[in-house]
């Protein structure tokens, strides 16, 4: 398990490193995982990537700064009503009211990542945690199944934990 997730974390240092990056700090990596998060999950159709950050604008700096190299188009929101688009929707520890971002993309195809507590229990598909200071997330496939979203074997493998069952 832990060659997995020391994998997963290579391949956000790498992607890091392409983007002209020598020295990594938590907003760089989280959002190497955010773009990685993409490539290892399949949505039912989807022309481009649009991700949607709330409360995280350290790291929405970064990924704006680097919306080029990556291929994915990078808005910050302030009220739900803004969803429209995404198809990936982070949750950062500053953002409130996650019941009410959850709940707006229940029809949609958006994958939910958040860095609360408690978010796979809320609805949301991918949570980021801290274990013995390394950076690592869990997965719940129900609720990714009810967003019409498919996880790789390959990202289920390297997850710190799964909740769920696989179709």
């Amino acid at each position: 398990m832990q060659g997995r997730i020391t994998r997963l974390a290579c391949l956000a240092v790498a992607l890091a490193a392409q983007h002209g990056h020598a020295a990594l700090g938590e907003a760089q990596v989280k959002a190497a995982y955010l773009i990685n998060f993409t490539r290892y999950v399949q949505w039912p159709a989807t022309s481009g990537h649009q991700l949607c950050l709330v409360g995280a604008d350290d790291i929405a700096e970064w990924l704006e700064r680097n919306q080029v190299r990556s291929g994915a188009t990078v808005r910050r929101l302030l009220d739900p009503g803004e969803i429209e688009g995404c198809t990936l929707l982070f949750l950062g520890r500053d953002s409130t009211q996650t019941r009410q971002w959850l709940s707006v993309t229940r029809d949609r195809s958006v994958l939910t990542v958040g860095e609360q507590p408690g978010f796979l229990q809320k609805g949301g598909v991918i949570n980021l945690v801290y274990q013995n200071n390394t950076l690592r997330f869990e997965v719940n496939l129900d609720n990714a199944r009810q967003a019409h979203l498919q996880v790789s074997s390959r990202l289920l493998a390297v997850a710190e934990h799964v909740e769920g069952t696989l179709p």
